[in-house]
């Protein structure tokens, strides 16, 4: 009995943890990558842990079968779980997030209660009282529930999501814990354990892997799909908005992560700030992209004649599949002067400090986003001074956080607030000449033409007069501008201002 009880007390643990896992990846996609979004989630885990502990208690005192009473528990249990997906697909309502975040709320307690009921009884079932060994055996017990619950966390959030969808992964576990209850109920032998583990091989690879039920219909009627991967590091979506008429938006958890668009004169992406590079650098032979996104940014880029080489880094693998399936950014995969790795940023940065580069771009999320103070932060900034070369520029995206803008300036010389808040930070100063800029714009050269023709220069809302009109502004001049109200702050690793002090509820923008 007591490997019976070990064994459940590990399985039990890795599903609990797990799962706790996948809420965490719903609620972050619900909330926008809100730093907030794992404390929602640890509070009413903890909380359904706590209550199902003490319900656990009480089934112990008063149950003649405790293997019955925990196997219903089980049962009960994996059927809430396969039910989660269509529970959150019929209640995504775009316009009611209050309402879902109650919703989700409520099944998380649920779901770790259920599963927490299950500790107190395997801890009597593999407690061996009649030979005085109770400490050993609780301590055992409670052994293989740290064990399970350690992989339910490292298989299932960072191995088990990179083949199955947040969907099937709570189907699978729901499955587990009603095979896992059946067993209980009829009591362990030989030939029920062999009978359970081919059934549930069978529903491993028979149940569909890739189902989306919980993203479904996360989107307005009038937001179209083209494009879905999920994958451990998040859930990409490729949507059209027939509100206005855009094509190929880019979304990465469900928050804006640009558009595949490169024609200059539809310039709905705003590539005028990368062109602003070419106006503002006079021979660029390496550049470095750090979130390649979809590649709209690293495709235009390959524009520049002087650039050699372009190192483009990016975190989420999946992007290189949404990429493949575009002909307008597909041919970046086969420049020989493009270098994709798919690595963390400043972890790959840390790791190539001898490369140096002309241009540094990152297109940046959200300044309020969970774990954007790896960007931003002033020791970053002096991680990427020092992989610039001597004339370097590094242009990065504020999202119209003036506190980048001071991070930048407490570490290079010269810092600058560019169009839509985007930041060109340099230890050498920026001046752009109108005749010299129209001169390198010109030079631009995509797929054997010309970036730039004559029609295209003359149109007032086109990349070409918006990058010759594009302004650079002091940190002096732009906190007149805004009126913040207050001093701005240098961001640290330490006090990550922009993801909480200055977070998404004190953001202005305008």
């Amino acid at each position: 009995m007591k490997y019976f009880a070990w064994g459940i007390s590990l399985l039990v643990g890795l599903m609990s943890l797990g799962q706790e896992m996948l809420w965490f990846r719903i609620v972050s996609f619900n909330l926008g990558g809100a730093p907030y979004a794992f404390a929602i989630v640890l509070v009413f885990f903890l909380l359904g842990i706590a209550f199902g502990a003490q319900r656990g208690k009480i089934i112990c005192k008063y149950s003649s079968n405790l293997l019955l009473t925990g196997g219903r528990v089980l049962i009960f249990a994996g059927a809430l779980d396969i039910l989660i997906p269509f529970i959150i697909q019929n209640i995504n309502q775009p316009d009611n997030i209050s309402f879902r975040l109650a919703i989700f709320c409520i099944l998380i307690l649920l779901v770790a209660a259920l599963k927490a009921i299950l500790f107190p009884i395997v801890h009597h079932l593999g407690t061996n009282i009649a030979n005085g060994n109770v400490g050993a055996s609780v301590s055992k017990v409670y052994f293989f529930n740290i064990i399970g619950s350690t992989l339910g966390s490292l298989l299932i959030g960072g191995v088990f999501l990179d083949y199955v969808s947040i969907s099937s992964m709570f189907i699978f576990i729901g499955i587990v814990c009603v095979l896992l209850g059946i067993l209980m109920i009829i009591k362990k032998s030989a030939v029920s354990v062999i009978a359970v583990a081919v059934l549930g091989s069978f529903c491993f690879c028979f149940v569909d892997k890739h189902t989306d039920y919980i993203f479904r219909n996360t989107f307005k009627k009038n937001i179209s799909i083209n494009s879905y991967i999920e994958n451990r590091y998040g859930v990409i979506h490729i949507v059209n908005d027939d509100n206005d008429g855009r094509k190929n938006i880019v979304l990465g958890n469900h928050m804006y992560d640009g558009i595949i668009n490169m024609d200059p004169n539809n310039d709905i992406n705003d590539l005028n700030r990368l062109y602003l590079l070419a106006a503002a650098h006079p021979n660029p032979k390496t550049a470095l992209v750090i979130g390649m996104s979809a590649g709209a940014w690293t495709r235009t880029l390959s524009s520049f004649p002087s650039l050699e080489t372009i190192d483009a880094i990016e975190i989420n693998k999946g992007y290189l599949d949404i990429i493949k399936q575009y002909p307008t950014v597909s041919p970046l995969l086969d420049d020989p002067k493009i270098n994709i790795y798919i690595d963390d940023g400043r972890r790959w940065l840390k790791r190539n400090s001898d490369k140096k580069y002309d241009l540094i771009i990152m297109n940046t999320t959200y300044h309020w986003r969970s774990g954007i103070t790896n960007l931003l932060s002033q020791e970053m900034m002096k991680i990427l001074q020092h992989s610039l070369n001597p004339n370097g520029i590094l242009a990065f995206n504020s999202t119209r956080s003036l506190d980048t803008l001071k991070t930048a300036q407490s570490v290079f010389k010269h810092a600058y607030w560019g169009p839509m808040g985007f930041i060109y930070a340099s230890d050498s100063m920026m001046k752009i000449d109108e005749n010299v800029a129209k001169a390198r714009l010109d030079k631009l050269v995509l797929d054997s033409r010309p970036l730039f023709n004559e029609e295209s220069k003359q149109l007032e809302n086109g990349a070409y007069k918006k990058t010759l009109e594009a302004k650079l502004l002091s940190l002096n001049e732009v906190e007149k501008l805004y009126n913040l109200g207050r001093e701005t702050e240098v961001i640290t690793d330490n006090n990550m201002i922009t993801e909480y002090k200055y977070g998404i509820f004190t953001t202005k923008e305008k």
